[in-house]
This record gives C-alpha cells, structure tokens and sequence, in this order.
C-alpha cells in the first residue's frame, strides 16, 4: 500500500489544507522525465487540474499575466532550470509579480534548488521546507532508492550524513546541487 504522507503530490495537497491554497512548494525532479504523471498525481489530489506554466523566453509581463490568468488554481512552473544567475536575481526583485491565491510549484533540478537558494532569497523563504524529492516513477523515491543515493554520496564525498547536516546548520556545506539533493534526501530541506 502506497504511504501517501511520503508521496510528493499527497504531502503538498496535505500541505495546501493546513496553509491555504497560496503555498509555494519545490520539486526536485529526478533526471528522467516524470513531469506528466506528477501533473496527473497532483491534478487528482487536489481534485482540480494543475496548470503547466513555462518562464524561459518570457517577459515578466508575460509571466504575471500567465500566472494570473487563473488566479486560483494551482501553477507548476517547469523551466526555470534554464534561468541564469540575472533571471533569478529579477525574479526575486519582481516577487510580488508571482503573488497569486493558488498554489505555485517550483520544478527543479538540484541545480536549480542550488540557483534559487543563491540568486533568490526572497523567494526561496516563501519556500520554506517545503522542498521534495520525486522518484523517478513521478512518486516519491522509494525507501530503498533513497538509501542508494544517500549511501552513493556519502562514498563520493567520503562524508557522512551526519557531517552534512553539521556543516549545513553552521552555515558551511558548498552550496553544489549534491549538496542541495543530500539534504532534501535527509529529508533537511528546511536547511538548503
């Protein structure tokens, strides 16, 4: 049976219940194209259909006005893994351009999870902890998935988990999109 608390798509429509419709959540896309069935999955726990929205080669007029269309329904933004230290940086000055009443998802790779964390904090705290990590299934990484990458990383970096998670709360863990995946792994995204 599948533990719909660990499943991204449940966890960000449990999420949606308890902070009102207007949350922001980030995704952590695995490297296969899974962005169909997530859109499916979380269409049908919110009982509603989730909007696709691409940034890359918009206008910010153009993007506020994609972003407003419907100003309550949910929004996955797709792209923005192509977007340059310049973009972030004007995305988070013009921050107040994305404020709407539903929901708005961040697909990322941890490149992007890396970009948005350096180039824009404003928007990274609206984030919050609410980073998740998807399998390449389109659902959440399985347990034994999860301990693979842990397990792979720690013997990459010759690091342990534990030393992450030290170094990212005193404020010294690289800021490279491994490090970003590890935590959210660790289920620590609070501290990317």
């Amino acid at each position: 049976m599948t533990d719909f608390l660990t499943e991204p798509a449940f966890e960000i429509g449990r999420r949606l219940d308890i902070r009102g419709s207007s949350a922001w959540f980030v995704v952590l896309r695995p490297a296969e194209d899974a962005l169909e069935h997530f859109v499916t999955d979380l269409s049908a726990v919110l009982d509603q259909p989730v909007r696709v929205v691409r940034s890359s080669g918009s206008s910010f007029e153009k993007l506020r006005s994609d972003l407003r269309e419907s100003s309550i329904d949910p929004v996955l933004i797709t792209d923005l893994d192509e977007a340059d230290a310049e973009r972030w940086c004007a995305l988070d000055v013009n921050r107040s351009a994305w404020l709407r009443e539903g929901a708005v998802v961040l697909w990322l790779s941890a490149a992007g999870v890396t970009n948005l964390c350096s180039y824009a904090p404003n928007i990274r705290s609206i984030v919050g902890g609410s980073i998740f990590n998807l399998g390449t299934d389109g659902g959440a990484m399985t347990a034994a998935e999860r301990d693979r990458q842990i397990a792979d990383l720690e013997a990459h970096f010759e690091m342990k988990s534990a030393e992450v998670i030290r170094q990212a709360e005193s404020g010294v863990l690289p800021t490279e999109p491994h490090f970003v995946e590890w935590l959210v792994l660790l289920g620590r995204g609070d501290l990317v």
